[in-house]
């Protein structure tokens, strides 16, 4: 009983932490990225205070580094800003398929708004995505979204399979 009583409680306070990032993102709608990425930063120094074990830090990393990325796409940033928001999800890794999934896909339609880039590193983070979801069980309902989404992506993006 302690066991699950202990996941209701993160997963209450991951569903806490959600709803104010949104609402910080939601308050710096107007800002430019730089202040929008100080102010996350802020709010992410402040978390880690009070966030628990090694796990949830990097948890609290992962989730503000994918914001942030998401950010950057939604506001066309270029190169070195969108660049930079990759690398930092590379290092700190995916929580689940699905968020690698989430950052191919952003990085592949990036790519096809800005055509000057090569896009070979996001054709392979697609591959990537598509070997894990491949990993899922048969019948699971994320693997068929999944698998599904990477060829409408695909298809969007330009790439070929």
């Amino acid at each position: 009983m302690q066991v699950r009583s202990r996941a209701s409680e993160r997963q209450r306070q991951f569903l806490e932490l959600s709803r104010e990032m949104g609402l910080a993102l939601v308050a710096a709608a107007d800002a430019p990225f730089e202040e929008v990425e100080a102010s996350m930063r802020s709010f992410e120094r402040r978390m880690l205070e009070a966030a628990g074990g090694a796990w949830e830090r990097r948890e609290l990393r992962r989730r503000i580094a994918e914001d942030l990325l998401t950010e950057a796409f939604g506001r066309n940033e270029p190169w070195p800003v969108f660049g930079r928001m990759l690398r930092r999800i590379q290092r700190l890794g995916y929580s689940h398929v699905e968020r690698r999934f989430h950052v191919a896909a952003l990085y592949a339609l990036w790519c096809r708004a800005h055509p000057e880039h090569d896009s070979t590193s996001a054709r392979r983070l697609l591959e990537e995505a598509e070997r894990s979801a491949l990993r899922l069980p048969r019948g699971h309902v994320r693997r068929k979204q999944i698998l599904g989404s990477l060829a409408s992506i695909r298809a969007r993006a330009g790439f070929q399979p």
